[in-house]
C-alpha cells in the first residue's frame, strides 16, 4: 500500500509537539536518552499520563533519527505490521526502498519477517536510531505480532533502540531482556507531574501562577495525572484559582464533558461529527461531513488544545486523543445515532473511492451495516490473503459471523492459510462449515475452489 495513504502516512509521521499548550518534561526526555544503549525502552501507564505527547517532546529534542509507528487496531495484522514499519524506515532511510521484500514474504512466518527486518537494518543502517512503537497496547494480544517482536527484538542490532509506549507492558520476553541488560522501563509513578512540571503547566495553562496551598491541592487530587489536570484547566476559564476546589470530580467523563460544552456551538458540532472518522486530514472531513471549511476547525482544535494532535508534514492529519473520541462517540451515538450512522457509512464510501477497502470495511461495521461490509469483505478477501493479511481475514470473519453465507470466498482463504500452516483438523472443520452454504447457485469458481481443497487436505492426510 502507498505511503500517501492517509492511514500509513498518519501513522508513520509523529505528532508535533505543541509547546503552546505542553511543557518540556527535561527529566524523563533526558532518561530517554540515558538508556538508548538498550534495545527496549518500555513506557506503560494508563490512559491521560501523557505517554504520546512525552515521544513528541522527545521527537523535538532529540538530535538522533526516529522512525515512528502510531499503532492502531489494523496493526494487529503481522503483514500490515510489517507493511507499516517498513514505510517508516523507508521514509527515513531511502537506502531501504524495497527492503524487505514484503511481496516475497507476504506468506511468511511472523520469525521469518522479523530476520529479513533486522538483516535489512544490520546491512544497510550504520548509525543510532531509534523505533517507537506508541499504543502498543492495541495489538499487545496479537500472538503474530508478538512473536515478530520477540525475534526482532532478540536479534535487534545495537545501532537500533526500540520505544514502545502503551497502557500495557509489551508481552516480550522481557526476562531474557533483563538478564541482558537490554531493558528499561517507565511507569505511572515516572510519568505523573512532578511539583516543579506542575507549576509550569498550571502557568502556561492560565497565566498566573498558583498558590503553593493551591498546587499541593491540586497535585494531591490529581497525583499527577496529565490529562486530568490539562482539562481542569480547560474546565477552568474563570481564573486560576478555580482550578482546585468547587467539588469538580477528577472524572474523565465529567471533565471532557464540560469542557466540550463550554466550547463554541460549532466547533462542538464539528468534534462530535468528525470523531466518526479515525484520522482526519481537511480533505476527508470536508467530504464526509459535506462542509468546506474543515481547515479551520481542525486549526482551532489544536490551537485550543482540545485533544487533538497534528502531524508534523503536511498534508497534517490529525487524531484525537483515544479518550476524547471515545467519549465524542459515546455522545454521538447518545445524541443522534442515525446520524453517526450516516457519517459511518460516508467515511467508508470516502475510503474505499480511494483504495483503502480495509478502513470501508471496519467502518461499516462500525455503523452496523453488516451487508454492506461483508459484500466488501468477500470481494477483497482473495486480495488480502495474497498479501499475507490472515489476521484481517479472521477479524472480518469473527465480525461477521452471525450470517457466514456472505463470505464463503473469505473462509475459503483461511481454508487456504490452516492448510499452509499444516492445521489440518482446522481447515477441515472451516471447510465443512463453509461447503454447507456453497450450493448449486454459487459460482462455479467456488465449487472448485471447495473441491480443490477437500482434496488437498485429503491428498497431506495421506
Amino acid at each position: 500500500m502507498s505511503s500517501r495513504d492517509p492511514f500509513i502516512r498518519h501513522a508513520i509521521n509523529p505528532p508535533a509537539f505543541d509547546e503552546r499548550n505542553a511543557i518540556h518534561r527535561e527529566r524523563l526526555v533526558d532518561a530517554i536518552h540515558a538508556n538508548m544503549p538498550r534495545k527496549l525502552i518500555a513506557i506503560a501507564a494508563p490512559a491521560g499520563y501523557g505517554k504520546t505527547t512525552l515521544l513528541a517532546d522527545f521527537g523535538a529534542s532529540s538530535e538522533f533519527t526516529i522512525c515512528w509507528m502510531r499503532l492502531s487496531e489494523a496493526e494487529w495484522d503481522v503483514m500490515r505490521f510489517a507493511e507499516v514499519l517498513a514505510a517508516s524506515l523507508q521514509s527515513r532511510f531511502r537506502r531501504l526502498k524495497g527492503k524487505p521484500d514484503l511481496i516475497a514474504l507476504a506468506r511468511s512466518s511472523p520469525e521469518a519477517l522479523a530476520v529479513a527486518f533486522v538483516s535489512a537494518i544490520d546491512e544497510h543502517i550504520s548509525e543510532t536510531f531509534f523505533i517507537v512503537f506508541d499504543d502498543l497496547h492495541l495489538i499487545n494480544q496479537s500472538k503474530p505480532v508478538l512473536k515478530f517482536l520477540d525475534r526482532f527484538l532478540e536479534d535487534l542490532p545495537e545501532q537500533a533502540t526500540v520505544i514502545a509506549a502503551g497502557r500495557e507492558v509489551l508481552e516480550v520476553s522481557l526476562a531474557r531482556l533483563m538478564a541482558n541488560r537490554d531493558l528499561a522501563g517507565f511507569g505511572p509513578h515516572d510519568l505523573a507531574l512532578t511539583r516543579e512540571e506542575l507549576v509550569e503547566l498550571t502557568q502556561k495553562q492560565q497565566g498566573e501562577p498558583l498558590t503553593d496551598a493551591e498546587i499541593d491541592n491540586l497535585l494531591e487530587e490529581s497525583r499527577g495525572w496529565v490529562t486530568g489536570i490539562v482539562m481542569s484547566g480547560a474546565v477552568a476559564d474563570l481564573g486560576a484559582g478555580s482550578l482546585i476546589g468547587g467539588g469538580r470530580p477528577m472524572v474523565y467523563e465529567y471533565l471532557a464533558s464540560v469542557v466540550l460544552n463550554r466550547q463554541p456551538d460549532d466547533l462542538r458540532r464539528f468534534a462530535l461529527d468528525a470523531s466518526a472518522l479515525p484520522i482526519m486530514t481537511s480533505e476527508a472531513c470536508n467530504i464526509v461531513l459535506k462542509r468546506e471549511d474543515s481547515q479551520k476547525f481542525l486549526a482551532r482544535l489544536v490551537r485550543k488544545g482540545l485533544f487533538t494532535t497534528a502531524s508534523e508534514v503536511s498534508p497534517r492529519t490529525y487524531e484525537f486523543h483515544p479518550l476524547f473520541r471515545e467519549f465524542l462517540l459515546v455522545s454521538q451515538e447518545g445524541a443522534d445515532p442515525k446520524r453517526l450512522q450516516s457519517l459511518r457509512r460516508n467515511a467508508a464510501e470516502y475510503h474505499l473511492d480511494r483504495g483503502s477497502h480495509e478502513q470501508a470495511v471496519d467502518l461499516l461495521l462500525e455503523a452496523g451495516l453488516e451487508a454492506r461490509a461483508a459484500k466488501l469483505a468477500e470481494r477483497y478477501a482473495n486480495d488480502m490473503f495474497q498479501s499475507g493479511r490472515i489476521q484481517t481475514l479472521e477479524r472480518w470473519a469473527a465480525s461477521l459471523q452471525n450470517d457466514p453465507s456472505r463470505i464463503p470466498s473469505l473462509h475459503l482463504c483461511l481454508v487456504r492459510s490452516h492448510i499452509d500452516r499444516g492445521n489440518l483438523a482446522e481447515a477441515e472443520t472451516v471447510l465443512e462449515n463453509t461447503k454447507e452454504y456453497i450450493g448449486a447457485r454459487s459460482s462455479k469458481d467456488l465449487r472448485a475452489r471447495s473441491e480443490l481443497m477437500s482434496g488437498n487436505i485429503a491428498y497431506r492426510r495421506g
